[in-house]
């Protein structure tokens, strides 16, 4: 059974003010030798036709386009810290199906589209007359791409599969797509230069081991093992790594589902990252197998609310900044007590 991407359902509403900051380019004027444009405004038509190869195919784009729907976070993200605003997006967490800290730089109300067990509504997304779709973070594109690409423009993932290329790809990718490729790497910079400090900053993670993992039924919990997944390389940017044990699970996907009397491969020398529905947390806090895991013993493990456990499942230039004001504190204190 694969690990469910979209199953954190609201995002808390803490630490909005901090994201009101994280427009730390988004405001900003033009890059050199790039028009300034205005927020929600793509840049001039001379820097078009643009020509993007990916994994699926190559996207055309012949004008600067002004009609653009993103489909998952990374691509909106992206996409709002450019200063460009979309006319679609995909349903995430958070109130309305928007992110706490993508809310505050959307402008406008763009349509909100909500992704079954194979993927999005065409139909819905054909409604929206796109002229750019972007679909470098989703899920779904290998399944989607053929129609979708029909539409519009479409991009998809550049490096081995969905949902496994790094932020700054993507970034990277919208940022030629919308003409803004010198303030997408004047993003990267700032983002990664914060990444380094926070890294510096929490010694106590260096050489940590970490599981990550999300209970969304009762009796079972969902184990994040891959190397490759977005979450796992974002706790290894901070200096940490992967249990052992949880690595060498085996699996088709960046996930596998076990019961809970296979829980003790979550133990060792780790700190439990974990994430629970809140109708099953009271379940797996009181299971007796869960309590006596070393790591539970002492106290080396957390429980993370909705938001922060999206932002590490999605690392995006805004998600990543949430991330070490609002998470990194929370698994260090589980770090130190370890």
């Amino acid at each position: 059974m694969s690990f469910p991407i979209r199953s954190v359902r609201r995002a808390a509403a803490a630490g909005a003010a901090l994201i009101a900051g994280l427009a730390l380019t988004a405001g900003c004027g033009g890059d050199s030798g790039e028009p300034a444009g205005t927020q929600g405004a793509p840049a001039a038509a001379a820097a078009y036709p643009v020509t993007l190869t990916h994994k699926l195919g190559t996207a055309e784009i012949e004008a600067a386009p002004q009609r653009i729907v993103a489909l998952s976070d990374a691509d909106l993200d992206a996409l709002l810290v450019l200063g460009v605003q979309p006319v679609g997006i995909a349903e995430s967490s958070g109130e309305g199906g928007i992110t706490a800290w993508a809310k505050p730089l959307l402008t406008g109300k763009p349509a909100v589209l909500t992704a079954g067990d194979t993927g999005f509504d065409i139909e819905k997304i054909a409604a929206l007359a796109p002229d750019l779709i972007l679909a470098g973070g989703d899920y779904y594109v290998d399944d989607e791409y053929a129609k979708l690409s029909k539409l519009a423009p479409t991009t998809a993932y550049e490096t081995t599969g969905a949902f496994e290329d790094p932020w700054q790809t993507t970034l990277k990718q919208v940022g030629k797509a919308v003409g803004r490729t010198a303030k997408a790497d004047q993003v990267i910079a700032e983002v990664e230069g914060k990444v380094a400090r926070a890294k510096a900053d929490h010694p106590e993670l260096a050489g940590k081991q970490f599981t990550l993992s999300q209970m969304w039924e009762a009796g079972s919990i969902g184990v994040l093992r891959s190397d490759k997944d977005a979450g796992v390389k974002m706790l290894n940017d901070f200096g940490m790594r992967l249990a052992p044990g949880v690595a060498a699970l085996q699996g088709d996907d960046f996930a596998v589902q076990l019961s809970l009397e296979k829980a003790g491969v979550l133990d060792a020398d780790t700190t439990l990252v974990y994430y629970a529905d809140k109708k099953l947390q009271p379940a797996l806090e009181g299971n007796t197998l869960f309590k006596n895991l070393a790591s539970v013993k002492r106290g080396s493990y957390k429980a993370l609310s909705d938001a922060q456990f999206s932002s590490l499942r999605t690392p995006t230039p805004l998600s990543v900044q949430y991330i070490i004001g609002n998470v990194l504190p929370t698994i260090s204190e589980a770090a130190k007590a370890g």
